[in-house]
């Protein structure tokens, strides 16, 4: 009986693990957070979008800086602080994980080939560019 239940006490204790890692939707595992903040003092000479200074951090603290688009929002003119769950296949970081063009989903959730965005406090948002700015990437393989 007692084989049992440490079994049980383990298995258990493995999901509750595999569960923090998980995203909401049940797909892939949490690489990190990605939180930007768009600025009010920035403007773009061809077309309208927000413009965003953004920070990666991988769930083991590492930090990789990116700047972002994101579409133009009729009437927003204060500056606005989003952040999403970075989720990948395999809950693996890499340098330039993020560069590229996220696409909304009828979830509230921005993919790419590489990574989906879980919106945590993005409310809203139907797309995303990114582009890894060099000189500030501290993040390693893991």
């Amino acid at each position: 009986m007692r084989t049992v239940l440490a079994v049980l006490a383990a298995t258990l204790l493995a999901t509750a693990a595999d569960a923090r890692t998980t995203d909401a939707a049940g797909e892939g595992r949490a690489a990190g957070t990605l939180t930007c903040r768009t600025r009010t003092d920035l403007s773009l000479v061809i077309g309208t979008a927000r413009v965003a200074a953004c920070t990666f951090v991988t769930e083991d603290g590492l930090r990789q800086s990116y700047a972002a688009l994101l579409p133009h929002r009729e009437g927003e003119a204060d500056e606005r602080i989003l952040t999403w769950q970075v989720v990948t296949a395999d809950g693996r970081s890499r340098p330039g994980l993020l560069d590229g063009r996220f696409s909304g989903e009828t979830t509230g959730a921005l993919r790419s080939p590489s990574a989906r965005l879980a919106p945590l406090d993005a409310a809203g948002e139907t797309s995303l560019s990114l582009a890894a700015q060099d000189g500030r990437t501290e993040i390693g393989l893991r």
